[in-house]
């Protein structure tokens, strides 16, 4: 069994994208690909599409890439991520200003996000593969490619939650297909913001990013249209920045913190409602609640 362009496009769910990976799996040459893409951080082999709410979340879309790209990816730098006890420390660590929504008025968990750098060697069969299941077997990939070596390089980031947020779950293959559990009610006042540099990449003029980017948004749980509307908002290196939560209900674009940015709506039972996602000034943010949607606006105007 196969999924065909049309059935690709239209579906646009998380279960269609997990069939794509599987049977690009086991599809020669593209049967590394399911091992490639199974990496939290590149060295480890586990199948992990990183959870959104994650202290490394906005880490997924570069790991998805990187799966897409080569067998094996291979980490130049790896920081440990490191609690702040204040803002001020925080943006010490993390070497820019953190930016917190004074909405919230309750002391924030602050961790910084360690620096991560990493290479991936292209195997250009198995990009072939890809592009052909995801239904753009036309995509131009010039054999000069092969080989070549795409370097990610992703800044230090601030994580600021607020409220009584879910516990992280183990990450196994079965807690990556099912998700986290259901939050509860006492969950509603959580909300994590993610806040960093935009990432920078170093990639052949012959790739093609914008549909390298987006697949991968096709992969993390978004239709092709959503995939698309994204990227106007939002360049490819903007894009490698942030991640994506599972199972995309609705989204509109939204004015927020004076630019234009994407309110997600989720449609799932697990995880959290919304996400709201903009770039300003150089910097890239991502804030996820449990609560309504319509707190997502006025809290992310609060941040200073």
């Amino acid at each position: 069994m196969s999924i065909t362009p049309r059935a690709l496009r239209t579906g646009g769910t998380w279960v269609a994208i997990l069939a794509l990976v599987v049977v690009v799996a086991f599809s020669s040459p593209g049967q590394h690909f399911f091992a490639a893409l199974r990496i939290a951080k590149p060295a480890s082999v586990n199948v992990n599409i990183p959870s959104f709410s994650g202290a490394s979340a906005n880490r997924q879309l570069q790991d998805i890439l990187s799966g897409m790209l080569a067998e094996k990816v291979n980490i130049t730098l790896d920081e440990q991520d490191r609690p702040a006890t204040s803002a001020t420390a925080a943006s010490a660590l993390a070497g820019f200003t953190a930016r917190l929504p004074r909405a919230r008025t309750d002391a924030p968990t602050l961790i910084v996000i360690g620096a991560r750098s990493t290479d991936a060697k292209i195997n250009r069969a198995q990009l072939k593969t890809i592009f052909a299941e995801a239904g753009q077997p036309k995509v131009t990939l010039p054999e000069s490619v092969d080989g070549q070596v795409v370097t990610v390089r992703a800044p230090r980031a601030i994580r600021a939650q607020y409220g009584n947020c879910p516990v992280p779950v183990a990450s196994t293959l079965q807690n990556q297909i099912q998700g986290p559990p259901p939050p509860s009610t006492d969950n509603g006042n959580c909300v994590i913001l993610i806040e960093s540099a935009i990432v920078s990449a170093d990639v052949p003029p012959a790739l093609d990013r914008r549909r390298l980017v987006e697949i991968a948004l096709e992969i993390a749980g978004m239709s092709p249209d959503q995939a698309q509307t994204f990227q106007k908002l939002f360049d490819w290196k903007t894009a490698l920045s942030l991640s994506m939560p599972r199972g995309t209900r609705s989204y509109q674009t939204v004015t927020v913190d004076g630019v234009q940015g994407m309110l997600v709506n989720t449609a799932g039972r697990r995880g959290p409602t919304y996400a709201l996602i903009w770039a300003k000034n150089g910097m890239v943010y991502s804030l996820v609640g449990y609560g309504s949607s319509g707190d997502a606006v006025p809290l992310a105007n609060s941040i200073s």
